[in-house]
């Protein structure tokens, strides 16, 4: 109903797979919010359209919005910062909030800050697949994942909450988090396995991947499914990030030449699986009381 809906309007600035779901989830849970896709390809906003994902297409960004709006910046991290520098003197004052979905969030934060401290709210939400494209899209792919977000000092909490209701709205769990600690912490647990999964695949590339493929085991398949993610996300990613990356690097290089003469020692490396095994039961606890 429409004494439920936080906004009356959603405008997903770039419809791939998060920006094309969260439209999805939004059209499931709010049946009367209208809904705006902008994007740069024709077909990916006749798709939305067909599909009754989106109720109006733009190529272009519109020069203005109406009020009681949520608009999501939904584009590769490069491009939203240009979005978000073309978008804020438009809605500026007004009765919008705008969010993000990047990977990486201390730069975008600041420009948030500064152009509309009362009004963007950098968020993160930690789902995805492996493909790309609105193709891909699904309502569900929020269900139970965290939804990060980066306040700040000037951030309107009237706003925040609302923004946080949206969030469970469409299955996501909010959790705030400092935009710096964000940036160093996806660095291990997001960046870090995605770069190392790309470096395992061009090893097996450099040892006939052929025969080698036909015989791996089933502790290979996460790692090729990462391996499939494509660059033109990923390497904006990892160069917005790339001085807390190549820190984590620097450590499991480290890692690997302390484990490298240990592997001829019966039992050395005993204590490593000791440590690999708690972190997993850590992880499984967590999850488990989500």
């Amino acid at each position: 109903m429409e004494g439920d809906l936080p906004f009356k309007h959603l405008t997903v600035i770039g419809l791939g797979l998060i920006g094309g779901s969260i439209a999805m989830a939004a059209r499931e849970r709010f049946a009367d919010i209208h809904i705006q896709g902008v994007d740069p390809n024709a077909e990916t906003l006749q798709y939305a359209l067909k599909h009754k994902v989106i109720d109006q297409a733009s190529l272009t960004l519109p020069e203005q919005f109406e009020d009681r709006h949520l608009i999501v910046i939904a584009c590769h991290l490069t491009p939203s910062l240009s979005v978000l520098r073309e978008l804020a003197p438009k809605v500026s004052g007004q009765n919008i909030l705008v969010s993000d979905i990047g990977s990486c969030k201390v730069e975008i934060a600041a420009i948030g800050q500064e152009l509309l401290p009362e009004q963007f709210i950098a968020g993160h939400p930690m789902a995805g697949k492996e493909f790309s494209g609105i193709e891909h899209a699904t309502p569900l792919l929020f269900a139970g994942k965290s939804y990060l977000l980066c306040p700040h000092n000037q951030t309107d909490p009237h706003r925040l909450e609302t923004l946080k209701g949206f969030i469970g709205s469409i299955g996501g769990i909010p959790k705030l988090i400092d935009a710096e600690k964000h940036d160093r912490y996806m660095a291990y647990v997001s960046h870090l396995p995605q770069l190392y999964s790309v470096l395992l695949t061009n090893v097996l590339y450099r040892n006939e991947p052929g025969h080698l493929m036909a015989y791996h085991g089933a502790g290979l398949d996460d790692q090729l499914r990462l391996a499939a993610s494509p660059h033109n996300m990923w390497g904006d990613i990892l160069l917005h990030n790339s001085d807390n990356l190549i820190k984590a690097l620097n450590e499991l290089r480290e890692v690997i030449d302390e484990a490298i003469p240990l592997l001829k020692q019966p039992g050395a490396l005993e204590p490593w699986f000791t440590r690999a095994n708690e972190i997993h039961r850590q992880f499984q606890t967590m999850r488990a009381n989500r």
